[in-house]
């Protein structure tokens, strides 16, 4: 048995994962999605559908950037692989970075419920699929239907992203981890990157894996990215296997 729980990050949706889903299913996996509910979709809480402990049962948990911190805490707890999709612990640098960090930040959330709102979101979105294409057109729309509960959702969430410190409540030490980094990203900081190795290597009982991916933003889009992370999976699943046998 193995399933996955999948959670998109800050002002993201759950059909972010459309091609995660086909891939997984396709190979027999199970698939769930986190919805925040900013925008015009239900907010949706998923549950694990196998809770034993049986040696062939995988619970992944797979996170985008803030998702880390969103998904429910239970949910992360008693997933025994995580993979966290340039995720962090720290997202403002203690260093010299966070200054013109800081500052960016803090225009996002005054232009959050003024005119401002839509152009924010708009850079955000192309800064985070940056260096890949994004439609802008075709995600206008989804620009202009935020709900009123959907835009004090997007506030306290960027409250918690600038106030993160710490790696994502509910992590399991038992848990294996793959921290997927991409190379160009433009919105997380190398420190940031650097913290959260650091803070896993420290809480885990298993040193966490790194794939670095060299054509890929924030937003995380090539299939034969998604491959790889399905390959760790499956990989460490089968040997898994092997030694309990």
């Amino acid at each position: 048995m193995k399933e996955i729980i999948a959670m998109h990050g800050w002002a993201g949706d759950s059909h972010q994962w459309s091609n995660w889903e086909k891939i997984f299913k396709s190979c027999d996996w199970e698939w769930q999605t986190s919805e925040r509910g900013y925008k015009d979709i239900s907010p949706n809480t998923p549950k694990w559908n196998h809770n034993s402990n049986q040696v062939e049962l995988k619970r992944v948990a797979i996170c985008q950037s803030l998702g880390s911190h969103l998904i429910d805490k239970e949910i992360l707890h008693s997933a025994t692989h995580v993979v966290l999709i340039n995720s962090f612990s720290r997202f403002i640098p203690s260093g010299k970075e966070n200054r013109p960090i800081k500052l960016a930040l803090n225009r996002m959330m005054n232009a959050i419920n003024t005119p401002n709102e839509a152009a924010m979101l708009r850079k955000f979105h192309i800064k985070a699929y940056k260096p890949n294409y994004l439609d802008v057109k075709s995600f206008e729309s989804n620009l202009l239907h935020i709900s009123d509960a959907g835009r004090l959702k997007l506030k306290n969430d960027l409250k918690l992203l600038m106030n993160s410190d710490s790696l994502p409540i509910g992590l399991n030490n038992s848990a294996k981890v793959l921290i997927v980094n991409s190379k160009q990203d433009y919105i997380l900081a190398n420190q940031t990157k650097e913290k959260l190795a650091e803070d896993l290597i420290h809480h885990l009982e298993t040193v966490p894996q790194i794939i670095n991916l060299q054509d890929e933003g924030h937003s995380m889009t090539k299939i034969k990215n998604i491959k790889k992370v399905k390959h760790w999976l499956e990989f460490d699943h089968a040997k898994n296997m092997v030694k309990q046998s």
